[in-house]
C-alpha cells in the first residue's frame, strides 16, 4: 500500500477493502478502509460498521433501509442481540430526545431505567409521563402506582383516560376519572362510552357516595315517540325462571333464559345456540364453540312500567264502580 503525505491532502492513499484495509495492523483484513465518501470498520474480513456520506452510523449492515431517514441503524443477523445502556446497580440508564436548545427543554423527551427501584420511566415535556414498576404495575401520571394500571390527571377537570378501539367502522372510546375527583357531593363521570360519531351515548358516574350507571336518553335523540299500550299482553309472555349457573350449582337465582325475551328483543344480544366460525376465531375463542346470549335486564323496565299502569287502570276502574254499587 502507497501513502503519500502533503500539506494539502494529509495522509492519503488506496481505499482497500474489507479483507485489505487502508489502515491496519499486522493483520490486513482488520482495520480501516474507504470508499466514495464512506468509511468502514473491518474485523475478521469483514465490514463492521460503517460511516456513510449523509454520516449515518450503519453497524452490523451496510443497507440504510427503504427510508434511509435513521442516523443510527444496528442489525443483528442471527440470534439475539441489540444496544445495551449499562449503568450502575444504584444508578439511572438514561436515552434522551433533545432539540438541539439549551436549559431544561433541550431533553424534552426521554426514557430512564431506575435500576434502584427496577422501574421503566417515560417522559414528555421533561416531566415523567409514564411508569412501569418492577412488580408490571402502570402508572399515567401516577409515580406510584397502587393497581396493575392507573391514572391520575392531577385533579383537573380534563377525563384521564382514553382508549379507542375500531373494528369495522364502529369506534368505542372509553374515558374515566379516578374515583377521588368525585368527592364533596359532585358527580364525576368514572366511564364515558361515546359511538363513532363522537356522541356520548352513556357513562358510570360517582358522587362520592353512590355510583350511577345511564344510558343516553335524552329526547333530543329520538324520534316517532308512541306510549306503549299492550303492556299486559307482551309482560304475559315473559317466562320468570329460577335457576343455577352450571358454574356455581349451590346459589339458585331469579332471571330469565335469553332466548325466552321476545317481548323486548333490544334487551338480549346474541343468537340461540350460535358457535364460532373461522371469521370469530381469535386469541381465546375457536371455532365451534358457544358464543352465549346476553341479557340486560334494565330494558324490560319500560314494558313491566307499562303493564303495571294497565293494571293499576284496571283497579281504579273496578273501585269506581265497586265505591258505586256500595253507595247504591
Amino acid at each position: 500500500m502507497a501513502l503519500n503525505i502533503n500539506g494539502t491532502t494529509g495522509i492519503s492513499g488506496v481505499d482497500g477493502s474489507a479483507s485489505a484495509a487502508s489502515v491496519a495492523g499486522t493483520d490486513a483484513n482488520t482495520g480501516l478502509s474507504f470508499a466514495s465518501d464512506t468509511v468502514n470498520i473491518n474485523t475478521g474480513g469483514s465490514t463492521r460498521a460503517t460511516v456513510d456520506s449523509s454520516g449515518r452510523l450503519l453497524v452490523g449492515t451496510t443497507d440504510v433501509g427503504a427510508s434511509g431517514v435513521d442516523n443510527l441503524i444496528v442489525n443483528v443477523p442471527s440470534g439475539n442481540g441489540g444496544m445495551s445502556i449499562r449503568s450502575g446497580s444504584s444508578n439511572n440508564g438514561n436515552i434522551f430526545f433533545s432539540d438541539g436548545t439549551s436549559g431544561a427543554a433541550e431533553y424534552a423527551g426521554y426514557f430512564q431505567y431506575q435500576h434502584a427501584q427496577d422501574t421503566l420511566v417515560f417522559g414528555t415535556s421533561g416531566s415523567e409521563s409514564l411508569r412501569i414498576t418492577s412488580g408490571g404495575r402502570v402508572g399515567i401520571g401516577e409515580t406510584a402506582p397502587g393497581r396493575m394500571f392507573e391514572v391520575n390527571n392531577k385533579n383537573t377537570t380534563n377525563v384521564s383516560c382514553c382508549l379507542m378501539h375500531a373494528d369495522g367502522g364502529d369506534n368505542v372510546r372509553v374515558m374515566g376519572l379516578r374515583s377521588d375527583r368525585a368527592s364533596g357531593g359532585t358527580n364525576g363521570n368514572m366511564i364515558e362510552f361515546f359511538n363513532s360519531s363522537n356522541s356520548n351515548v352513556g357513562n358510570i358516574q360517582s358522587n362520592g357516595s353512590g355510583t350511577s350507571y345511564n344510558t343516553s336518553s335524552d329526547y333530543r335523540l329520538k324520534e316517532n315517540v308512541t306510549p306503549i299500550s299492550d303492556g299486559i299482553t307482551r309482560l304475559k309472555t315473559l317466562k320468570p325462571s329460577r335457576f343455577n349457573f352450571i358454574v356455581t350449582k349451590d346459589i339458585t337465582v331469579d332471571g330469565f333464559l335469553a332466548h325466552e325475551v321476545t317481548a323486548v328483543p333490544e334487551a338480549i344480544s346474541g343468537t340461540k345456540d350460535q358457535v364460532a366460525t373461522s371469521d370469530d376465531v381469535n386469541d381465546e375463542v375457536k371455532e365451534g364453540d358457544p358464543i352465549y346470549q346476553g341479557i340486560d335486564q334494565s330494558k324490560l323496565v319500560p314494558l313491566l312500567t307499562a303493564a303495571l299502569q294497565e293494571a293499576i287502570a284496571k283497579i281504579e276502574v273496578l273501585e269506581t264502580k265497586v265505591a258505586a254499587l256500595e253507595a247504591g
